[in-house]
């Protein structure tokens, strides 16, 4: 597999990117339904909901890392054609994806806000910690946690979006959608 694009293949740093996302938007999603007992199956102790807040706010900033880096290398490497689209698919696509690189980075932002003004900084598993960006303020806490919430609940809508476009192309179109942004795969054996 190749690491760059091509016009018709996304290449591995591109996949890498893709799958790196989506395990961390899903992953730090499920720590904090832990961390709010959301679900009915488990009761988090006070040890465990600060493990749980300080490894979701870790992944947050490597998430924010990783969105940054997923950008620069989409501005250099062109974005393959892997189905033909109608006018009103590749607009409505272009929208879908637009929103989603913005959400991937105002949610885990506005996170950081949150527990910045809370005056909480983010620590990496002990490594090293990333101070607050803001002074403490209760209600720069209360606006930002909302804001925050709110936005983490919107990029779980266009996640499913996207895996259901993803799903439709495969099953219904038969195109080479999603079979081209699976790891390891490629079509150059495809028909166009």
């Amino acid at each position: 597999m190749a690491w760059r694009n091509s016009e018709r293949d996304w290449g591995g740093i591109a996949k890498l990117f893709h799958w790196a996302m989506a395990v961390l938007i899903i992953g730090t999603s499920i720590f904090v339904l832990h961390v709010n007992d959301s679900l009915p199956w488990f009761k988090s102790s006070p040890l465990i909901f600060i493990t749980y807040i300080n490894w979701h706010k870790a992944f947050g900033l490597i998430a924010l890392a990783l969105v940054i880096g997923r950008l620069l290398w989409r501005r250099r490497n062109p974005v393959p054609v892997t189905a033909p689209l109608t006018p009103f698919e590749a607009t409505w696509s272009h929208r879908t994806h637009l929103l989603l690189y913005a959400l991937m980075i105002l949610v885990p932002v506005t996170g950081w806000l949150s527990s910045s003004f809370f005056g909480s900084g983010t620590k990496f598993w002990g490594l090293f910690e990333i101070p607050p960006i803001t002074p403490k303020s209760k209600t720069g806490v209360a606006v930002f946690y909302w804001v925050h919430f709110t936005l983490a609940w919107a990029i779980l809508s266009i996640v499913a979006v996207h895996a259901g476009a993803a799903l439709y192309h495969h099953f219904n179109r038969r195109d080479r959608v999603l079979r081209a942004m699976l790891p390891g795969g490629s079509t150059k054996g495809d028909a166009a």
